[in-house]
């Protein structure tokens, strides 16, 4: 169910002795850029929306690791020092007490993410879909993954669309695209949609229909991390809260049904022994009653 990939090392080592080569919008010469390059990859809301997601799941789901956002990676490849501009990247076991300008690899004994992750956009994807993923798979970033957010280009990656390369034992990258959503119109889950990353990383991929709609009528979609034994997503900070809140209202419910059901139960008790109470004062005013006439006649019978 999904296809299984095993993990490979992520390290890679070099020194820098040739001058600085920035790829943040450089591209090869044959490979056309349709808009004017911009500061940041962000070109629209849904593309910012499915970063500021992802983080949010990753960050909130693993807070051992590190998620990177949109900063300039840099790393080391042949005596050049190489600038990636990603959307997100991922390291497991990462933790760092302060934030970042940039990530510069040779801070860190050269680590590169486990998982880097591009939105395609009108003016990055072509890059995104070759140069950016010839670079990953020289420096050994195990996991690539690139996806549609809304329709940015030509129908080829017209969404929804999901491409993961895993980096192989060999060092090459195995692609696997789906162009289907995790669960269908019924809402089960679409095995064939999920791509298993799970032994290099705590989770599956897949995607799921936005309930946004793009100005053109399109729909959106997101990337979904799935738990790897039971396939279902895990939630953002703001779901996880709400399903935290939900099952405390519903324990709170819960002991306010017992508590109403054993005052109930305190209440016929009580009606109960109030019922025999009033029997009993029946009973004793009928004896008392008995008791007087017994008395009075006595004394009639004496007189």
């Amino acid at each position: 169910m999904g296809n299984k990939v095993s993990e490979n090392n992520s390290g890679y080592t070099n020194t820098m002795t040739k001058p600085f080569k920035s790829t943040r919008h450089a591209a090869p010469p044959e490979t056309p850029i349709h808009e004017p390059p911009r500061l940041g990859r962000r070109e629209s809301e849904p593309h910012s929306l499915g970063i500021h997601r992802i983080y949010d799941i990753l960050s909130t789901n693993f807070p051992n690791d590190r998620v990177i956002i949109d900063l300039h990676h840099y790393f080391y490849l042949e005596g050049e020092k190489i600038d990636i501009q990603f959307d997100l990247t991922y390291f497991k076991n990462f933790k760092l007490a302060h934030t970042l300008s940039s990530y510069d690899s040779m801070k860190f004994d050269k680590k590169v993410p486990v998982m880097a992750i591009n939105i395609l956009s009108k003016s990055t994807y072509l890059k995104d879909l070759g140069y950016t993923r010839d670079l990953c798979q020289t420096l050994k970033i195990p996991i690539y993954v690139l996806f549609s957010t809304h329709n940015i280009s030509i129908s080829l990656y017209k969404p929804p669309f999901l491409r993961v390369h895993i980096l192989n034992e060999q060092g090459k990258y195995k692609e696997i695209t789906i162009r289907g959503e995790l669960y269908d119109e019924d809402g089960r889950i679409l095995e064939k949609n999920i791509i298993d990353t799970s032994q290099i990383v705590p989770f599956k991929l897949s995607l799921m229909k936005s309930e946004l709609i793009h100005e053109d009528g399109s729909p959106n979609y997101y990337l979904v991390f799935l738990d790897p034994v039971t396939n279902k997503p895990f939630p953002t900070r703001s779901e996880l809260e709400k399903a935290r809140a939900d099952k405390e209202k519903a324990r709170a419910d819960k002991e306010k049904a017992r508590a109403d059901k054993e005052k109930a139960r305190a209440d016929k008790e009580k009606a109960r022994a109030d019922k025999e109470k009033a029997r009993a004062d029946k009973e004793k005013a009928r004896a008392d009653q008995l008791e007087r006439m017994l008395e009075e006649y006595k004394q009639k019978k004496n007189a």
